[in-house]
């Protein structure tokens, strides 16, 4: 049988370059069930990515120019090119500078591959289908050979598959390392964040000095029947992994177990991780196995726990461990034990890398009842509470709590369904749900200190009194992937890669309109995932699934403009005045920025252009009756410094801020239900953000607008009685429903 890698090794000078030159014995096939992929990112002459699949003992390899893309329309040329030694899959390191392929190149992803068919037989044939499971690249692939480009070098196609669940354009991958967390500019320049880190370690008064080379005793919490809420504490998930402490010794890594145990030989993917980490750290976390739905798996992991050094390789790609740090005992040769733990963990943060074998755990701060909801929804263990102030001590501590959850989840009533949907078929097995929150720590309301998990837990908690208004009910999201400074853009359109159980529903854009499928929420663990997308706010259209066509409110937006805020509270009490001598119930909520809705209960009555008409009726009546206080001119320069009466808010395919929506503005500002009692000149709606709503929810106990979903009113009555009112404004807009 010929050398696979004899072209390798002849275009490579062992004494001059570190790459391995190793390879698998001459008759090794890979045939076990899975097989070794790698994606190098090589900032050679020309930067590219090296895309490898492990086939008949060598890496097949092909050099893909723009990198691999999650986007099916996009057709990523791969260049295929020599085959490359087994080992080379943990590469990751400088070529210097004269040999062939000089550069930096990091492990951008790794994982299992799954060829559809026989792999052999794809490749002589110009198409190899095969299924990934890496830290970035996932689902089902296509290589299709096109033609043979320059100096005779085959060119093929890299492809990501329509309707597959990973799929989606603007979906961009993080750029770091799976190993090191280093970029291959950083690799290139010599550089790391954790060098920034072990600096701003000595300044906050770290002492020069190892830690014992069996690592400290572990720290280990107490225990409490009931979460809680505090200030000054950190709340984390407890995934119920294998607690270890991870260090680097040699050129290797130890996992080393609360009983002395080193686990790395049975984890040898975490291991290689530890090992590439820059600064020397040493870590304490848990190391879990995830499921395809990205929850810890405790069988999976008692598996590994039980899988010998021989066969841990493949148990790696066949059920891959995570380690998710969540302290930070070393740094740089520096002991942080002494430390705080807050700043433990920002330090941490710039250390573990957000994807990979090793991973940082995030936290939210104050909000534990919220998170440890979370826990119990998805049958986790429970919820690690610390103080933030704490340094690590050895032992039992009343710094560490851990409060348990229920270790399964609580049945959930089915979702309500579009009318026409099937019902699921009698004993089908129902989709897992579980939303794995990516850095949670990440601050997206700076002003405020407000992160992304502090967002997710806000909407676990509200989510009860949320939920009605948007249970079967057409999304509109703005997402603000970078927080709400940040790049944002609208998106109708559901996204190709949501998790099976979170539905769409279909919307026609007008006559001859895009038709669109828009998310549907119904449930907790639905909001928790578009938060994790980064979608503030919510908006919501006025018609459920199945009766788009029949709006159940009409709603007029009161906007200050330039006026003050009591003047909108006056216009709003005449415009309750109004509705209630008409005899239509009435209900308001703030707009979550310098305004009010009112919005009445249409019970499906009306058409959309009904439901504006009636709008317009009730602005035209208020203008006429308060011309210096309202006005229903559009432009701002017409306003005069009035408040803006506005019935455009109605329509089909409209959408307003869904009721205890967040706002993207500084303070985290919320769109709150009010009640009119509470709609005085000492009303400040800056007052309801995202860390004072679920509390006051919570103690009002009834919602004040629930009422505009269910209210029925005799709306041929209360027109009749606009119609004779004194003022031509009503006769004016009045039109019969």
């Amino acid at each position: 049988m010929p050398d696979r890698l004899e072209r390798y090794r002849a275009m490579r000078d062992p004494g001059r370059t570190p790459e391995p030159f190793g390879g698998g014995a001459p008759g090794e096939d890979g045939s076990g069930p899975a097989r070794a992929f790698v994606v190098q990112k090589h900032a050679a002459r020309r930067l590219h990515w090296d895309f490898r699949l492990e086939l008949g003992g060598t890496l097949r390899s092909w050099a893909v120019p723009k990198g691999p893309s999650a986007d099916p329309s996009d057709r990523r040329m791969a260049i295929e090119v020599e085959d490359h030694p087994v080992e080379y899959a943990d590469f990751e390191g400088i070529i210097p500078a004269g040999n062939y392929g000089a550069g930096a190149v990091i492990v951008w992803d790794r994982g299992g591959w799954w060829p559809v068919g026989d792999p052999e037989d794809g490749l002589a044939r110009g198409k190899l289908v095969f299924r990934l499971r890496g830290h970035k690249l996932r689902g089902e692939w296509t290589l299709v050979r096109t033609r043979a480009g320059d100096g005779g070098k085959r060119q093929w196609l890299l492809l990501k598959h329509r309707g597959d669940p990973f799929a989606g354009p603007g979906r961009p991958f993080p750029e770091a390392s799976v190993l090191s967390g280093r970029t291959v500019e950083e690799l290139a320049a010599g550089t790391s964040r954790a060098e920034a880190a072990a600096r701003e370690a000595a300044r906050l008064g770290a002492p020069a000095r190892p830690l014992p080379r069996r690592g400290p005793a572990p720290m280990t919490p107490g225990a409490r029947r009931t979460p809680f809420d505090r200030a000054g504490w950190l709340f984390e998930v407890a995934q119920g992994g294998q607690r270890v402490s991870a260090r680097r010794e040699g050129t290797g890594a130890v996992l080393r177990s609360p009983q002395g145990e080193d686990l790395g030989p049975r984890f040898p993917e975490v291991a290689l991780a530890v090992a590439l980490l820059p600064g020397d750290p040493v870590l304490d976390g848990e190391l879990v196995v995830l499921d395809e739905e990205g929850r810890a798996s405790a069988e999976a992991l008692e598996a590994r726990l039980r899988t010998g050094a021989s066969a841990a390789a493949g148990a790696a790609l066949e059920r891959p461990a995570t380690l998710f740090a969540f302290d930070l005992l070393a740094l740089g040769g520096r002991d942080l034990r002494g430390l705080a733990l807050a700043d433990r963990k920002r330090l941490l943060a710039e250390v573990a890398p957000a994807v990979g074998s090793v991973r940082f755990a995030g936290h939210v701060e104050r909000e534990g009842r919220a998170l440890h909801r979370e826990a119990a929804g998805r049958g986790l263990p429970g919820v690690l509470a610390r103080r933030a102030a704490a340094p690590y001590r050895s032992g039992r501590s009343a710094d560490w709590v851990l409060v348990p959850a229920a270790r399964s989840p609580a049945p959930r009533p089915p979702a309500p369904r579009p009318r026409g949907d099937a019902p699921a078929a009698t004993g089908a097995v129902p989709v897992q749900r579980t939303v794995n929150v990516t850095h949670p720590e990440k601050v997206w309301f700076p002003e405020d200190g407000i992160t992304k998990g502090e967002l997710v837990a806000y909407h676990r908690a509200i989510a009860p009194f949320m939920l009605p208004y948007l249970a079967d009910r057409p999304l509109v999201l703005t997402r603000f992937p970078d927080g709400i400074h940040g790049r944002s853009f609208l998106q109708e359109d559901a996204p190709a890669w949501r998790p099976r159980w979170l539905r769409a529903a279909t919307v026609h854009a007008g006559e001859g309109g895009r038709t669109l499928d828009h998310l549907v929420v119904d449930d907790a663990d639905g909001l928790a995932w578009l938060v994790d997308q980064g979608a503030i706010p919510l908006d919501v259209l006025a018609g459920r699934a199945g009766a788009l066509e029949r709006p159940d409110w009409c709603v007029l937006e009161l906007d200050a403009g330039d006026a003050p805020f009591a003047q909108v509270v006056r216009v709003a009490r005449a415009l309750h005045a109004l509705c209630d001598a008409a005899g239509l119930p009435s209900h308001v909520k703030t707009t979550g920025e310098r305004g009010l809705h009112v919005l009445v209960p249409l019970g499906g009555q009306l058409t959309h252009a009904q439901a504006r008409t009636l709008a317009e009726l009730l602005a035209r009546t208020v203008e006429a009756e308060l011309p210096d206080l309202a006005t229903t001119a559009r432009t701002a320069a017409a306003r005069g410094g009035r408040v803006h009466l506005d019935p455009l808010r109605n329509g089909h395919g409209t959408a307003i801020a869904a009721p205890y929506t967040v706002r993207p503005r500084p303070g985290a500002p919320v769109s709150t239900p009010l009640r009119w009692s509470e709609v005085t000149a000492r009303l400040d709606p800056a007052r309801f953000t995202v860390r004072t709503v679920p509390a006051r929810a919570a103690r009002l106990g009834r919602d004040p607008l629930g009422p505009v979903l269910t209210e029925r009113p005799d709306l041929l009555r209360a027109l009749a009685r606009l119609r004779a009112r004194p003022g031509a404004a009503g006769r004016r807009a009045a039109r019969r429903p």
